[in-house]
C-alpha cells in the first residue's frame, strides 16, 4: 500500500453552490414551456442596466388556470435549486447544462403575479402551439397528440417517458427532435399545396421559404432545424436567380451562416451529429447496385422495390451511423446496431403519420379532418409499437468506446477517406496508415494489461443503497447489487429515481463496459436490487448470483426482477459460504450466508471477499452484527484492506469485534445524502475513529474507485 493512500485525485472539487441571484426580482418572460409534469418558464431579469440582463429557469407544478406567457412582466419569489457537481462518472453535469442554456440559476416558483404585458412573437408562437395541440386532442389520446405536437411543433413535453426512453435505445431519437428529416417533409408537403394553388413557381419558391424560417422559431429555433432550412432555401433562392445549386455547398453556406453568430455552436452535440449525418450522406453519393448486374435484371420489379425499400434506406442509414459515429462514441458511449432497421420499418410509419397529422392539421372540414387523424394515430401506434420491440433487446444499445480524441479524429478521417479509397491512391495510403495506427494502439493498451496487471472496485453513488463493481485483471465485470427504485405497487415507496436506468446503465456505458459478467444481489431489499429490473432490461447480464433465501422472497417488484430474468434466459445461480469464483491471480469469495436456514434479511446479506494481485476487500451487504458473529465463529481469515460497512454504516452492523478482526486499511460507507436514517450512526464513525481506521462515504465524497496493483492501493474519488 503506498503512504499517500487518501491523497486522493479528484475528478471535480467543486462544492454544492446555491446561486447567489436574488430569490425575489421582476422580469420579462422569454418562453413557456409545457413539461409532463408542469411547465418550464423562461424569465429574462434585468441587472445593472437596461442593456444588461440574466436569465432564470423557474419551473410551475401546481395545476393552476393561468400560466405566465411570453411577453408577461412578472414578479415572483423562487426556491432555486442548488448546483450539485456530478457524483458518478458520466452523471449529469448541472453546472455544464446551466452554462449551454444560457441560464444563471433554476429553481422553481413560490408565488408570482403578471403586471402587465407586451407582444413579442414567441407569445403568437405558443399559442400557435397549443392551437395545434386543441386541434389534435379532440380525436387523439394524450400520447398520441403528444408525439405529433413533437413530431410537428418541437414540443416534445407530451411525449411518455418510456416512449422517448424506446427511442433512443433503438437509436432513433433523431426522429422525435425536429430536424433535416421533419423539415424535408414538411417542406415537401408544402410545395405540394402551393403548387396547387397554381401561383407562379417564383412565388410558390418564395413563399415556401418564408414559410419554412417562420417555422424556425415556432419548434424552438434548434441548431440542426436552421441548418435544414438554410439547405432547403440556398437552392429555391438559386432557382429564383436561375442559378444551379450543389448540396454540399448548400450545407456550407448553412454553417457559415450559423457559425458566424455564434462560434459556440460547434460544441452542441446535436449540431455536430445533424451536420456529421447530413455530410456522410451527401459525400457518400448516391447507391448505384444495379450499375454491374445484367440489363434483365436491371428491369426485374422484385428487385428494384428491394432496392428502394431495403437496400436504399440501409445504406442511407449506413452512410449517417458511420459519420456520425465518432461523436455518437465521444458523447455516449454507444451505438445503436438496430438503427438501420429502425429507419426502415419506423421511419416510414412515422413519416405517413406525420403526413396523415398535418392533413388533419389544416383541414377545415371536421367530419373528414377525424379520419386523418385516425390515419395518423394508426401510423403512430405502429411506429411506437415497431419501436417498443427493437428496443426490448438487451442488445439494442452496445457500449463502444472509451477513445481519445486522437483516436475518434483518426476514425473520422478513415470515414470521409472511404468514398475516394477506390480512387485516390494518397486515399488509400491514409486509409491504411490509419488502421495501422488503430492497430498499434490496441495491441499497446493490450500489452500494457498484460505487464501491469490491475483489478478495482467502484462503489458507485446511487444515494440512500448500494451498488459495487468490481473489474478483475481480465477485464471481466461483476456488479454488487443495483441500487433503489420506485416501486410503483407500493404507494408508500420514497424513492425518486430508478438507479439502473438513471445512473448505473449509462456509468457503465461511459467507462466502456458492454456487459456484465455477473449481477449479484446480496439480499432482497429495494435498495440494493431495485436498479436491477432497468438494468436486465437495457444492458446485457450474463448471470445473476444471489442466495436461496432471497430467491424465495415473495415480494412484488423483487418476483418482477426474477420473472424478467427468466424471460431473458438469464442463468440465476445460488450461492452461499464457500462458492469460489476465480480466475488467474484473483478469486472472489462467498463468506457468509451458510445453507442452514433463513432469517432475517439484512443478517442473511451474502458477503463476498475479493482478492488478488496481493490485496483484498471485503463486501457486507447489510450484514448486521448477528451475522458478523457468524462469520467470526467460522475461523475465517477475514483481514482486508478494504471493508465496505455494512448497512450504509448503521449502529446494527461493524462491530468492534468485526473491525479488529478485518483490520481494513480503508472502510467505505455507502450512504445517501442528507438521508431520514442519518447514516452513518455516529457510534459507528466512534468504533472506525477508536481503531484509527480511515473512511470514505459516498454522501460525502460521490463515486470511490480503488485500484489494487502488486504494488499499490490508490484511491481516487469524484469529490473532494
Amino acid at each position: 500500500m503506498t503512504a499517500g493512500i487518501l491523497s486522493q485525485e479528484f475528478f471535480s472539487n467543486v462544492e454544492d453552490t446555491t446561486p447567489r441571484i436574488p430569490v425575489e426580482a421582476c422580469g420579462t418572460v422569454e418562453a413557456t414551456q409545457p413539461r409532463t409534469n408542469g411547465y418550464a418558464i423562461l424569465v429574462n431579469i434585468p441587472e445593472d442596466s437596461v442593456t444588461k440582463t440574466y436569465r432564470v429557469r423557474l419551473t410551475e407544478k401546481r395545476n393552476l388556470p393561468l400560466i405566465p406567457q411570453p411577453g408577461d412582466s412578472i414578479c415572483y419569489e423562487a426556491s432555486w435549486y442548488p448546483v450539485t457537481p456530478p457524483t458518478v462518472p458520466g452523471g449529469f453535469n448541472t453546472a455544464g447544462w446551466l452554462h449551454s442554456q444560457h441560464l444563471a440559476a433554476y429553481g422553481k416558483f413560490k408565488h408570482w403575479t403578471v403586471h402587465g404585458f407586451r407582444w413579442v412573437p414567441e407569445r403568437s408562437f405558443y399559442a400557435f402551439r397549443q392551437w395545434i395541440k386543441s386541434r389534435f386532442s379532440k380525436y387523439l389520446d394524450d400520447s398520441e397528440t403528444g408525439l405529433l405536437l413533437g413530431l410537428l411543433a418541437g414540443d416534445r413535453s407530451g411525449i411518455p417517458d418510456a416512449l422517448r426512453s424506446d427511442f433512443q435505445r433503438s437509436g432513433l431519437v433523431h426522429v422525435l427532435a425536429i430536424s433535416g428529416f421533419h423539415v424535408v417533409l414538411l417542406a415537401g408537403i408544402l410545395m405540394i399545396f402551393l403548387k396547387a394553388t397554381r401561383l407562379p413557381h417564383r412565388m410558390v419558391r418564395i413563399l415556401a421559404v418564408l414559410l419554412l424560417l417562420v417555422y424556425i422559431p415556432v419548434t424552438g429555433g434548434s441548431p440542426a432545424v436552421r441548418r435544414a432550412v438554410i439547405m432547403f432555401a440556398v437552392p429555391q433562392i438559386g432557382s429564383i436567380f436561375q442559378r444551379t445549386s450543389n448540396t454540399l455547398n448548400s450545407l456550407g453556406v448553412a454553417l457559415i451562416i450559423l457559425i458566424l453568430p455564434e462560434p459556440y455552436i460547434i460544441w452542441n452535440p446535436g449540431f455536430q451529429l445533424s451536420v456529421a449525418a447530413t455530410a456522410g450522406i451527401l459525400i457518400s453519393g448516391p447507391l448505384n447496385p444495379l450499375k454491374n448486374l445484367p440489363s434483365k435484371f436491371k428491369r426485374n420489379k422484385l428487385w428494384k422495390k428491394f432496392q428502394e425499400f431495403i437496400l436504399e434506406p440501409t445504406y442511407v442509414t449506413l452512410c449517417a451511423t458511420l459519420s456520425t459515429a465518432p461523436f455518437l462514441i465521444h458523447h455516449f458511449k454507444t451505438l445503436s446496431p438496430l438503427a438501420w432497421l429502425g429507419n426502415i420499418v419506423v421511419v416510414p410509419a412515422i413519416s405517413m403519420g406525420m403526413q396523415a397529422g398535418l392533413f388533419g392539421l389544416l383541414f377545415p372540414v371536421d367530419s373528414i379532418r377525424q379520419y386523418f387523424c385516425y390515419a395518423a394515430s394508426f401510423f403512430l401506434r405502429l411506429a411506437s409499437l415497431l419501436t417498443k420491440l427493437l428496443s426490448s433487446s438487451s442488445q439494442a444499445s452496445t457500449t463502444v468506446g472509451p477513445f481519445g480524441p486522437s483516436i475518434l479524429l483518426l476514425f473520422g478521417v478513415l470515414i470521409i477517406l472511404i468514398p475516394a479509397y477506390r480512387s485516390n491512391p494518397l486515399a488509400r495510403k491514409l486509409a491504411l496508415g490509419s488502421l495501422l495506427f488503430f492497430s498499434l494502439n490496441f495491441l499497446w493498451v493490450g500489452y500494457q494489461r498484460a505487464a501491469t496487471p490491475t483489478w478495482s472496485l467502484t462503489t458507485v453513488d446511487v444515494g440512500q443503497g448500494d451498488s459495487h463493481l468490481i473489474t478483475t485483471p481480465s477485464q471481466k465485470h461483476m456488479l454488487i447489487d443495483a441500487g433503489d427504485a420506485p416501486d410503483p405497487t407500493d404507494k408508500f415507496s420514497r424513492s425518486t429515481q430508478d438507479a439502473g436506468k438513471n445512473i448505473l446503465v449509462p456509468y457503465l456505458h461511459h467507462i466502456g463496459v458492454s456487459s456484465l459478467d455477473a449481477l449479484i444481489i446480496t439480499h432482497a431489499d429495494k435498495d440494493h436490487f431495485g436498479g436491477a429490473l432497468s438494468l436486465i432490461k437495457t444492458f446485457p447480464v450474463k448471470e445473476i448470483w444471489m442466495s436461496n433465501c432471497s430467491r424465495r422472497e415473495k415480494k412484488p417488484l423483487w418476483q418482477q426482477v426474477l420473472r424478467e430474468a427468466h424471460r431473458r434466459n438469464i442463468p440465476i445461480r445460488n450461492i452461499h459460504r464457500g462458492v469460489l469464483w476465480k480466475e488467474n491471480g484473483f478469486q472472489l469469495w462467498t463468506l457468509h450466508p451458510d445453507t442452514s436456514g433463513c432469517t432475517d434479511e439484512n443478517t442473511q446479506s451474502i458477503t463476498l471477499r475479493a482478492k488478488g494481485l496481493g490485496h483484498s476487500a471485503i463486501l457486507t451487504g447489510d450484514l448486521t452484527i448477528a451475522g458478523e458473529k457468524q462469520l467470526l465463529r467460522t475461523d475465517m481469515y477475514l483481514k482486508s484492506d478494504v471493508l465496505k460497512l455494512g448497512h450504509h454504516g448503521s449502529k446494527t452492523s461493524s462491530s468492534k469485534a468485526f473491525l479488529q478482526a478485518v483490520q481494513p486499511k480503508v472502510a467505505i460507507i455507502s450512504s445517501g445524502r442528507r438521508n431520514k436514517f442519518r447514516h452513518p450512526h455516529k457510534q459507528v464513525i466512534q468504533r472506525l475513529d477508536s481503531l484509527q481506521i480511515p473512511h470514505l462515504n459516498t454522501a460525502e465524497r460521490g463515486t470511490i474507485h480503488i485500484t489494487f496493483s502488486e504494488d499499490s492501493l490508490k484511491v481516487d474519488t469524484m469529490l473532494e
